[in-house]
């Protein structure tokens, strides 16, 4: 089971892409070989200077800077600062040596990660990296910064995390007063040993005074043994990043205080307060400041042996948010260990979305598009277990369509023109013949194509088509290529991205205990192995990765696929899967960035439906006609993200129940107001 990262260390040290395989070369895992001719004289002082460049890491923009650099002890040392590009530097002891007429220059981070640099033609900096828990060194590449450059601005991923880990706030809110003073400390409790354990165990979640600023403790357990505490705790900015902590529970002084050190040498202080909230100092291993914590319990444990209480985690929008736009969407997490029976979500009193759960899943993840009225508006979601019991979250926002006009002043310059980019992709007949062939999914991918090149106004050169019967096949290597390399280098930041796939999507058993209901999802490209999906299928986890990699800032993600393993529709199930039913919080985790979004053809547990009356699947068949203009529900001659998705959860339902199904898509992700996709003729 591969060690879970805490995200943090993307922003600090990057989070490592797949090691290679055991036996494949790392480049460079050695310092290049030495030009041909007699090796100059080496001069230590030609690496003075600020040196700019990349690791081989999610976050790879690094900076060098080299001050000084002299001798000590019959030794070249260098007096240098190094970091992520535009978000810190710290001081790193380095050393240099001047062997075979090289320079080269070696240090440790302060987050134990081991580099080492060659100098070559005076302005290229080349050698290895290592991370503290790696055995294999990755590539970095550092190029000499011109005198006078303005230093660079930190990469496109590492804004995008920043902004969807900070709170949500409306553009143009007018700046909050000086927040009020912390309450009173809780004084600890007459029997600890009871009276303890229910106030800490949960889940807290709250914000460091950093770029990043998420943060999400969960106390698994707490108990008293042999006069001490022994608490089991998790934390990191997301779920997929929480990795184990030592927590020390100290109740001197009649308050209740956790320390614990992070996985990467950051110590944490929380004390507990009067308003069951947990505030404290975090300080990194790199600084000598301590950084203000908050965090408030969102979820409460059970005690053992019992079941989960029902709870609604209402994620977006925030209470008492002021809004500048009117189109926005709820999004929510409830849980319960019962099960969960139904969901509704009402606005200002009326009933706007229900589901009804088959099964009771122990988690459901809520995402609405809503339209705001001018004013105040109320929405509220009831979450309803199956023996009756009912929970309800309320969050109170403005609508201020002022907001919208005095969110940014005038550009100084007229904004570069945007573009829209997008990958389509059919698989239907593949290489296996242990996986079932699908009649529909080349139409569809070929009728989406069609479909945005033609009346949805995208370049013919912007769009990216994958087919059984296209040059270039959809493949594994091939969507690859189309998703993480196409894009990437295509899409610039105004611009819109979108993807679409049609294929068979298939579970299997998650080895690697990160997925709730114990199952990895994969999309299933042509070439394929059932019996070996992690080798030749695309997880969706990558999605995030491919997320990150592209730097536009809308990207909108159609999948006319499934995963539930069920005969008859666009999935199967893998021999190594077992019966389970899914969640769909995965979902949830590939579009914690701002800006990415996912609509699927249905429920993690549904079937995806082919109809021959159609010639499509049921999915796509409405996906086409909402984006050629049947989905523009105010005939303004713009068919945006949430016009569309309504017109689907609306027509997909109605049509699969009419043919004896049961479908609904799902859409998970945030945007700020309306996004528009295609303008459609009027």
């Amino acid at each position: 089971m591969r060690a879970p990262v805490l995200l943090l260390a993307l922003a600090l040290t990057g989070c490592a892409l797949p090691a290679a395989p055991p036996g494949a070369a790392t480049t460079p895992a050695a310092a290049p070989a030495a030009r041909v001719g007699a090796p100059a004289p080496a001069d230590p002082t030609r690496v003075v200077g600020r040196w700019e460049g990349e690791v081989d890491l999610t976050f790879p923009d690094r900076t060098l800077i080299v001050h000084a650099v002299r001798r000590q002890g019959g030794a070249w040392v260098a007096e240098a600062e190094y970091g992520t590009t535009g978000l810190y530097l710290t001081t790193v002891p380095a050393r240099l040596e001047t062997a075979g007429g090289r320079v080269t220059l070696t240090f440790v981070t302060q987050l134990a990660s081991a580099v080492r640099l060659q100098l070559d033609d005076d302005d290229v900096l080349r050698g290895t990296f290592r991370l503290p828990n790696e055995t294999q060194d990755r590539p970095i590449e550092l190029r000499r910064a011109a005198a006078g450059t303005p230093a660079r601005p930190p990469s496109t991923a590492l804004e995008r995390l920043s902004r969807a880990a900070a709170p949500r706030r409306a553009v143009a809110e007018p700046v909050a007063a000086a927040a009020p003073p912390a309450p009173p400390t809780l004084p600890v409790p007459a029997d600890p040993a009871a009276a303890l354990p229910p106030l800490l165990l949960g889940r807290w979640e709250g914000e460091l005074d950093f770029a990043i600023s998420r943060r999400v403790l969960v106390v698994d357990a707490a108990r008293r043994e042999g006069g001490a505490w022994a608490v089991q705790a998790r934390f990191g900015v997301s779920d997929a990043d929480l990795t184990p902590v030592s927590v020390l529970v100290e109740t001197a002084g009649d308050r209740v205080v956790l320390r614990f050190v992070t996985s990467f040498a950051s110590r944490v202080v929380l004390t507990l307060h009067a308003d069951r909230s947990l505030r404290g100092t975090f300080q990194f291993a790199f600084e000598a400041k301590e950084r203000r914590l908050e965090l408030t319990r969102v979820a409460t444990a059970a005690p053992a042996g019992q079941p989960a209480p029902l709870t609604v985690a209402f994620r977006h929008p925030p209470d008492q948010a002021r809004l500048g736009a009117a189109a926005t969407v709820a999004t929510a997490i409830v849980t319960s260990g019962k099960g969960v029976a139904r969901v509704t979500l009402t606005l200002n009193g009326v009933e706007v979305h229900q589901e009804t759960e088959r099964g009771a899943p122990k988690s459901v993840v809520v995402s609405v598009p809503v339209a705001l009225r001018e004013g105040v508006n109320v929405l509220a979601i009831t979450a309803t277990e199956p023996d009756g019991a009912v929970r309800q979250e309320v969050r109170t926002v403005t609508y201020d369509r002022s907001l919208a006009a005095t969110a940014a002043p005038a550009p100084a310059a007229p904004p570069a023109a945007r573009e829209r980019w997008a990958v389509v992709i059919g698989a239907g007949r593949y290489d296996s013949a242990a996986i079932p062939p699908l009649g529909y999914t080349v139409a569809d991918a070929e009728a989406v194509h069609a479909t945005l090149v033609g009346p949805g106004g995208f370049k013919p050169e912007n769009v990216l088509l994958l087919t059984d019967t296209s040059e270039r096949k959809p493949t594994l290597r091939n969507v690859r290529y189309a998703l993480g390399t196409f894009l990437a280098r295509a899409a610039h930041k105004d611009d819109t991205v979108l993807i679409f796939f049609a294929g068979h999507g298939a579970p299997e058993t998650d080895l690697r205990g990160a997925e709730r209901d114990g199952l990895a999802k994969y999309l299933i490209p042509l070439d394929a192995d059932p019996d070996d999906l992690y080798a030749t299928a695309l997880p969706m986890d990558e999605i995030r990765t491919i997320f990150e990699r592209i730097e536009a800032e809308r990207v909108v993600a159609f999948f006319d696929t499934c995963y539930s393993g069920a005969a008859g529709g666009r999935t199967f199930a893998s021999r190594k899967t077992r019966a389970v039913s899914l969640d769909d919080l995965f979902l949830e985790r590939l579009t914690q960035a701002k800006g990415r979004v996912i609509v699927t053809a249905s429920r993690p547990s549904e079937v995806s439906i082919e109809l021959p009356e159609l010639g499509h699947g049921i999915f796509t068949y409405y996906l086409v006609a909402g984006l050629r203009g049947a989905a523009d529900a105010n005939r303004d001659g713009i068919v945006t993200l949430q016009e569309l998705y309504e017109y689907l959860a609306r027509e997909v339902g109605r049509k699969s129940r009419a043919v004896g199904g049961n479908q609904h898509p799902v859409m998970k992700g945030e945007l700020e107001g309306a996004l528009p996709l295609v303008q459609v003729r009027q």
